[in-house]
C-alpha cells in the first residue's frame, strides 16, 4: 500500500514500502523556487521512510531551469549520498522526446557515466515499468554485495 507523503499542484510524494521506492510525481511545470522546494521535500521523505530508491516521474515537469539542473548535479545529488548514506539510486521517468532531448544536447551525464559501485547512480527511463524494473535490479545488486 502507497503511503502519501505530501501533495502541492505541482508535485505528489509518495512511499511505496512493498517495493522500497520513493516516488515523486511532478504534476506540472514548475518555477525554480518550486523545483528547488520540491527536491527539498523529496528529501525529507526519503529521510522519513529511509529511502535510497527513487522514481521521478517528470513527464509533466520537463527540463529543470539550467541553474537548478546544476544544483542538482554540483550540489543536491552529493548531499542525498551525505544525508541518506550510499547507495542512493534514482531514477527519472520522462516522455520519450525529452530523453532524446537529452541525447543529443549531453546536458545531463548519460546512466552509462555512473559506475555500478558509486554512491549515486542515475538513470533515465522512458517507461515506469522499465523506471522500476532498474530500481529493483539496483536493489538486488546491493543486497548481493
Amino acid at each position: 500500500m502507497a503511503l502519501l507523503y505530501s501533495a502541492t499542484d505541482y508535485l505528489e510524494i509518495v512511499y511505496q514500502p512493498d517495493l522500497r521506492i520513493l516516488v515523486g510525481r511532478w504534476l506540472r511545470t514548475v518555477t525554480e523556487p518550486e523545483a528547488l522546494q520540491g527536491y527539498h521535500d523529496l528529501l525529507l521523505a526519503a529521510k522519513k521512510y529511509d529511502a535510497h530508491y527513487w522514481l521521478l516521474d517528470i513527464r509533466r515537469r520537463h527540463r529543470s531551469a539550467p541553474s537548478t539542473l546544476n544544483w542538482l548535479l554540483n550540489s543536491y545529488y552529493a548531499q542525498l549520498v551525505r544525508e541518506l548514506g550510499a547507495p542512493v539510486r534514482m531514477v527519472y521517468f520522462m516522455a520519450p522526446g525529452l530523453r532524446q532531448e537529452f541525447q543529443d544536447d549531453n546536458t545531463v551525464p548519460e546512466p552509462t557515466t555512473y559506475a555500478h559501485d558509486q554512491p549515486f547512480r542515475m538513470n533515465q527511463c522512458i517507461t515506469e515499468n522499465e523506471s522500476v524494473a532498474w530500481l529493483q535490479a539496483e536493489q538486488r545488486t546491493q543486497e548481493a554485495a
